[in-house]
């Protein structure tokens, strides 16, 4: 389709293509772009954008089909004659719509394709300022041009900063600020004075801005038409942002409400590991020992989770970060100084909703507790290896020790161990998950959780 063009020609086209959304969104037109074909007899449809401000039905994309001359007859005097033409053009049986066409010229002022605007409900300030925002758009342009909505306003002021051109949207929206007849209005008099519009008529740079006017926070859009200083007219792009400014305060504010919540609550938590420590200094039984040490674990385990709400406060726990957290704590709090272990411990990076990252916490303190409590009583060193991976379709916790291994004739699937049946439950209950025990060939225990991503990213 772009064989036939020069480079010249060719950059002309890649320079528009960001900004034809926005230009139909401003004609609220059907936007077309014709280039000849090879045959003489036929058009090639390179481009075709419907206007995302016109609310209805919307034409079939006929982007990249070939039609016949004798079907738009406007495109081909356009494209032969070299001038841009107007008239009516049947859409539907009976049915005619507006339909301008401009043709697409080089440096040279040579005709290599065509542009039209297709709408049933014309504004012809708004079309020609649309084509003038196409035609003169700065040479290598890469700017990728945000499209509008049916809910922006939108205005054209001339070089005069006088107000000729103005949609529905905007018109409501100076009806809120109580501004009448804003057409015809100059943008820097007592009533709007908006001075940005100056400056970027001057400039020829387009420009941004949030403000409020009469109580309404609104957002300002301003781009140079063309973008050269002394511009010959802008298009203004207004949005009335008073209700999103309002949610996104609220949102912020629920945020740190939850983030507190969290934060106290992990603060709750650390304060019941104090007091069960407590009572643990004091128990002289070692059964009653070995429970509370369990349960401490088990509430730290938790804690550490909401530690990280209180940080993120969003519900997504990164699962490495916590997992490491336990293991530190565990590795200090339960071996005695001169052990000396080695570890290996590695995570992929993984965040998961945070009552799934609780379940995964709870199940690597257990395996933890059980690992340092059984694997090396006896001895006065070992290797220890935690991984949590992202093996693609699942979720791989892995614990491994070089220790003891397990008592000869023992079945974890029997055992009354309530730790054993903790990690049971919350792998296959919680996590929709299995869980194995598995001799290793050194006389290691490998511990192991696959977890399927279905039951813990939702």
């Amino acid at each position: 389709m772009l064989n036939n063009l020069t480079a010249e020609q060719r950059n002309i086209l890649q320079n528009m293509l960001p900004a034809l959304g926005l230009a139909a969104d401003i004609a609220r037109a059907k936007l077309t772009v014709f280039l000849p074909d090879s045959d003489r007899k036929f058009f090639n449809i390179y481009r075709q954008i419907q206007p995302l401000t016109l609310l209805g039905e919307a034409a079939a994309d006929m982007t990249g089909q070939r039609v016949r001359c004798l079907e738009e007859p406007l495109v081909a005097r356009a494209m032969q004659q070299n001038i841009a033409v107007s008239g009516k053009r049947e859409w539907k049986l009976g049915i005619f719509s507006s339909f301008r066409v401009f043709p697409l010229r080089d440096g040279y002022g040579k005709c290599f394709g065509a542009l039209s605007f297709d709408t049933d409900d014309p504004d012809e300030v708004m079309l020609r300022t649309a084509w003038e925002f196409l035609r003169n758009l700065p040479g290598g342009s890469v700017q990728q041009y945000e499209r509008l909505s049916p809910e922006d306003g939108l205005m054209v002021v001339d070089a005069q900063k006088v107000i000729i051109a103005v949609n529905n949207k905007a018109r409501h929206i100076f009806q809120i600020l109580h501004v009448a007849d804003v057409q015809g209005r100059r943008t820097n008099d007592l009533a709007i004075n908006w001075p940005l519009v100056g400056m970027v008529i001057d400039t020829g740079i387009a420009e941004s801005k949030q403000f409020f006017m009469h109580g309404r926070l609104l957002f300002m859009k301003v781009l140079p038409v063309p973008a050269r200083p002394k511009s010959s007219c802008a298009i203004i792009i207004l949005q009335d942002i008073t209700e999103l400014h309002k949610k996104d305060e609220e949102l912020l504010i629920k945020s740190a409400v939850i983030k507190e919540i969290h934060h106290r609550v992990k603060n709750n938590l650390q304060t019941i590991v104090s007091l069960l420590r407590l009572q643990e200094r004091r128990t002289v039984s070692d059964e009653a020992k070995s429970v509370l040490q369990d349960c401490i674990g088990r509430v730290n385990s938790i804690a550490v989770v909401h530690e990280y709400l209180s940080q993120q406060g969003d519900g997504m726990i990164d699962v490495g970060k916590v997992a490491k957290s336990i293991y530190q704590a565990l590795v200090s709090s339960m071996l005695n100084s001169d052990f000396v272990l080695e570890t290996d411990f590695a995570t992929d990076d993984v965040l998961l909703p945070s009552e799934k990252a609780t379940s995964i916490a709870l199940i690597l303190n257990e395996l933890l507790q059980n690992a340092i409590e059984h694997a090396f009583a006896g001895r006065q060193s070992g290797r220890l290896t935690v991984r949590f991976n992202d093996s693609g379709s699942c979720y791989e916790l892995l614990i491994a020790d070089n220790g003891v291994g397990l008592p000869p004739g023992f079945s974890w699937q029997q055992s009354g161990s309530l730790g054993l049946k903790i990690i049971r439950t919350m792998a296959e209950a919680d996590l929709k998950g299995s869980f194995s025990l598995t001799p290793l060939a050194d006389g290691g225990v490998l511990a192991s959780v696959v977890i399927p991503k279905g039951g813990v990213e939702k």
